[in-house]
């Protein structure tokens, strides 16, 4: 079983935040993790009548961070009720103060929303979410972006994890299919080439890796096309309730995630956790 036995969810108070409550909920009660509810109030900064000098971080009033912790200790209260929550009010810049937080309290889950709706829901993520995903040193689990009438609840009883051919997918591969174990689900692979004629040695590549992980059993598909694209149509036409990828790779020409990552998080008809 996954070692996840502190599982975070920044709140921003918003819709979307709430709804992600329920996939928190689920896989603190799986893992028996303890789940911290943790919301960064923002700076405020003066800025100087002249150009001279740069604008300057004024400390917020203790009334206001008070206001704040009466408002998490009171968000999703009934949603949250029978797991054990833990509920802390930072201030800083978000995506900095989530990224540490996670390192010096040893985080293992992340749970995040996106932010797009509608024909925009492409290609947004959000920027506190990009960072956090480039920045963390764990499992981030973005969540659909969610249309208001989704009812929000959880599933996970059918996973499907795409790697490519790169060594680090290896450890994704594992990842996934222990946690598919874990939640009882089905579990498939999906990888995109770019051409039919590599289609063969992928798939043999593929049941090598399968089989060092003990996914011995794994459906594998296949599929020519750009690698977004194809993942994200696939998990539709499988009807898949969790997406995996892997999140180990950065460009190397700028050292931000992938731009197959983002887009796969962008297109996603599902969740997606990236490993």
């Amino acid at each position: 079983m996954l070692q996840i036995q502190r599982v975070l969810l920044p709140v921003d108070f918003s819709a979307r935040c709430l709804r992600m409550t329920v996939y928190a909920k689920a896989l603190a009660a799986t893992y028996g993790s303890e789940l911290t509810l943790f919301h960064v109030v923002n700076p405020m900064y003066s800025f100087p009548a002249t150009a001279i000098s740069g604008p300057a971080m004024v400390p917020m009033p203790n009334a206001m961070i008070a206001e704040r912790e009466k408002q998490l200790e009171q968000f999703a209260a009934d949603e949250l009720r029978g797991v054990p929550v833990r509920r802390v009010v930072y201030e800083g810049d978000p995506a900095e103060q989530i990224a540490g937080f996670v390192k010096s309290e040893d985080i293992q889950l992340v749970i995040m929303p996106t932010h797009g709706y509608g024909v925009m829901r492409r290609f947004l993520i959000g920027s506190v979410t990009a960072k956090v995903l480039h920045d963390a040193v764990c499992p981030v689990l973005t969540g659909v972006h969610l249309d208001p009438h989704h009812d929000g609840s959880p599933r996970f009883s059918n996973v499907l994890c795409a790697i490519d051919l790169k060594p680090h997918n290896q450890a994704t591969l594992e990842w996934a299919y222990q946690f598919a174990a874990d939640v009882g689900a089905e579990f498939a692979i999906v990888s995109a080439v770019p051409n039919a004629d590599q289609i063969s040695q992928a798939r043999e590549d593929l049941q090598t890796i399968d089989t060092s992980v003990g996914a011995l059993r794994a459906p594998i598909h296949i599929e020519v096309g750009v690698a977004a694209d194809t993942v994200c149509s696939t998990a539709k036409a499988h009807g898949a309730d969790l997406l995996i990828i892997g999140r180990g790779a950065r460009d190397e020409s700028s050292g931000t995630l992938t731009s197959t990552a983002y887009a796969i998080i962008r297109q996603s008809p599902c969740p997606v956790i990236s490993v």
